[in-house]
Formats: structure tokens, sequence, C-alpha cells
């Protein structure tokens, strides 16, 4: 990388001292960046005073909206050294608004080697051959940070891409012995638990990114095939690029955080003020780079909390544990509900694991039918009746299915496989869109 930037060749294998220091040296050479460009300056005039990292909660959150009416083409408030070659991104827009991101090739070369790093230290044995099943169309980085990733890990990649498809790509498994299969939950674990187990006698690993794979996907694959090994590719955004990883002790929603190319905040989400050691709130990120964006204190929509006790394999970086979306939402007819919301009077019913349900508000012009659709892990004599009683003593929730818009409200058990995703894959929690008659 032609930076100032100095990464780890393995960052579990140095002490925390050194740690501290390339995160210190890193933080200075994005803050150098950032000064010495006028535009990026303005956008952040508190950077004159940030000196050191202990400095930086004295500038504002920066929010994925706010993010968003800063991004090119509508400014260039955020591009360090102005607009330099590179490769543009566009994230979901999942959470908040579309954001473009302008990555330079510098950038993007550390997200690369990130990506690299953190595999090598998630698997015992490097893969062989990738299956390479992110969707990869629409400015989306997932497909090609895999292919990236696999050509600095010396495999033979398959780019298959998320339309091919289970059946199409079952074959190649089978016919090229591939050993390694990276996808999105959805589609990952309809191919590997909907493929009979003599095509996939190949298989080894099953990376996911993108959502939380969650507990009950989970146990599916392990019944599926008990020998698969499943981690996740990266936690990773396409904003800020590679956060965390996974060590071979680390699964779940847990990963170590790459403290040398990132600074992880945890904050509480009404104040924004830094919560205790141990405590969960809002994930806030800074990547540090000296090139691409300069993105401070961005809160990237997760909620989690941060460890610093040694891991068992022995890393001094930290793990961040993942504990879902923060106000990820659904505006119906001007009720809003979030998904916290309905998890938390889904597990009255027994329903905790946000992968084990969709729900859906479909409209028709001006009203709308709303569904509950539940996988076959959860209890099956759930019903209308029970949801709604679970719903009553919240007053969005209890609106949206029982207000005068609503035309019907369903319960339905039914396949993973049949809830909605999105172009990119991801199966939403809370899902919304138009219907024809």
């Amino acid at each position: 990388m032609n930076t100032g930037i100095r990464l780890a060749a393995d960052l579990d294998a140095i002490s925390r001292e050194e740690i501290e220091r390339l995160r210190a040296h890193n933080f200075t050479r994005l803050v150098t960046a950032a000064r010495r460009t006028p535009a990026v300056l303005r956008r952040w005039p508190g950077l004159d005073s940030v000196h050191s990292l202990d400095r930086l909660p004295e500038l504002p959150v920066l929010t994925p909206s706010a993010l968003a009416d800063g991004c090119p083409p509508h400014s260039a408030e955020f591009l360090i050294d102005g607009d330099q070659p590179g490769m543009v991104l566009r994230s979901s827009g999942t959470s908040s608004k579309v954001k473009m991101m302008y990555h330079s090739w510098a950038f993007n070369e550390q997200v690369s080697a990130l990506g690299a790093r953190g595999l090598r230290a998630t698997l015992p044995e490097p893969p062989r051959r990738v299956a390479n099943c992110l969707y990869g169309a629409e400015l989306n980085g997932s497909f090609l940070f895999t292919q990236e990733v696999a050509r600095l890990l010396g495999a033979r990649v398959y780019p298959l891409g998320n339309v091919t498809s289970v059946a199409e790509t079952a074959k190649m498994i089978s016919e090229h012995a591939i050993d390694t299969l990276a996808a999105p939950p959805g589609y990952g674990v309809d191919l590997l638990t909907g493929t009979p187990p003599d095509l996939l006698a190949s298989m080894r690993t099953y990376l996911y990114i993108g959502e939380s794979l969650g507990a009950s996907r989970t146990a599916a694959l392990t019944a599926a095939l008990p020998g698969l090994t499943v981690r996740s590719l990266a936690y990773s955004t396409t904003e800020t690029g590679p956060i965390g990883y996974q060590c071979q002790w680390l699964s779940g929603n847990d990963h170590h955080v790459h403290e040398d190319a990132m600074v992880v905040e945890i904050v509480d989400e009404e104040t924004g003020l830094a919560v205790a050691a141990g405590e969960e709130g809002e994930v806030l990120v800074t990547p540090l780079s000296d090139t691409g964006m300069a993105l401070f204190r961005y809160a990237i929509g997760d909620r989690g909390r941060l460890s610093t006790q040694p891991c068992r394999c022995g890393s001094q970086a930290s793990v961040l544990t993942l504990l879902g979306r923060a106000r990820q939402s659904l505006n119906v007819d001007s009720e809003t509900v979030s998904a916290d919301q309905l998890m938390s009077r889904l597990a009255r019913l027994g329903i905790t694991d946000p992968a084990d349900c969709q729900l859906q508000v479909l409209w028709s012009v001006n009203r709308y039918r709303v569904r509950l659709l539940l996988s076959p892990s959860t209890p099956a004599d759930i019903t209308v009746d029970a949801v709604v009683a679970a719903f009553a003593d919240t007053v969005e929730l209890n609106q949206i299915v029982t207000g005068p818009r609503c035309l019907g409200f369903t319960v339905e058990h039914v396949e993973r496989g049949d809830f909605e995703r999105t172009e990119r894959g991801k199966v939403p929690t809370l899902y919304q869109r138009t219907v024809t008659a």
C-alpha cells in the first residue's frame, strides 16, 4: 500500500503495547491527512484540537444520514485529497439513506489485506477452492472483496454470484471439489441444508457475511453437515471496510477488532457518551486511513459490547460482541416499529432469534396486509391471537396489526427459504413493499 499506514502482519502475535503504538501512529496519519484537505477540515472543525486518540470523543457522532448527505456527488466533504481514482461502492441503505462511498485504490488494498489477515486467523488451513456466491452487481463490494481475499490467500476462486441457482452451485462444488463457500446466510443455508450431502463431500468451510447467521440457522447447518466449519468471513461494512475477524475460538457474533486499522467505541444510544467497560451500547467506528474518506466516529447501526479480556487464542486484540441492529425500524401508516420491539414481544412466545421470524407489511394502494413468518425452529402452536396478545401493550405494533388500514394479519409457519430477501441476499427482520393485485 502506498500510504503511511502500518498494519501488523499478524495482529494476534503482537503485544497490547504494540497494538496501541500502531493504532496511535495510524490515527495520527488519519488526522494529518484530514487536516491537509480544506473541505474535510471544514466538515470536522473540531479536528484542530484532536491531537491524540483520547481526544477523539470530542468530535461529534457521524450518523448514516449525515454521511449520505455529504457523500459524492452531493459533496466532497469526506474525500481526503479530493476526488482521487479508486472504487465507488453503494451501501444497501437498509437502515438509512443510500450512501455512495468513494474508496481510493490504496484504501481498497488495505481492505483486502485486512480481510486476508482475518481469514488466516480464522481458518487452521487456508481455503484451496472458494465458491464466491456473494451478490456481484449494483456497486456492491462484498463480491469483489471475496475475490481479492481469495487471491491473497492463494486460493482458486469460482465467481458464481448469488444469481446462480443452488442446484448449479452444488453441481460445481461436487465436480470441482470446492472446499469453501462464501455466501450470505439465506443462500448459504439453502444450499448446504437442501443439497444431498454426497454432493458436498468436499465442503469444509462456510463463510458468511452481510448479516448475522443466527443460532437456529447455525444449528441447521451443523445438523446437515456435522463436520462443517462455520465462520464469519469478516465483520465489515461498505463504509468502513473490515472491522473485525474471528479466530479459531470465536464464532457467532464475537469478533476480534482490527485495532491497528479501526477505533471502535461503544456509546449510549441516547447521549452519545461512552459506556462503562463491558457494557452494551451503540457501535461507533473510525477507520484509520490516510486516503479515501475521513469517517470519524461513524455510527454503523449496530449495538455491541467490547471486552479486553484475553481470548483463549492468546490474541491481545479486543473482542467485540454484536447484539443486534441499533434503531432498525419500519414506518407503517405513521407508526414506527423497531426490530427490538418486535423481538421483545415475540420472546414472550419463545422466539428469541431474529433469524427465525420476518414481519412483512404488504401494501395495496393505501391499505396493507401483515404477515408474520416463523421458521420451523419456532413453537408450532403460535397463533394470531397469541401474537396479538403479545403485541397488546406496545402501541405501535398493536396499531399496525389492528389499525383501520390493516386488511388482515396472519401468522405463517414456513421454511426459511420462504422469507423475503433483499436483492443482495440479506433476510431482513422487518420487510415492507407494495404488491399488485
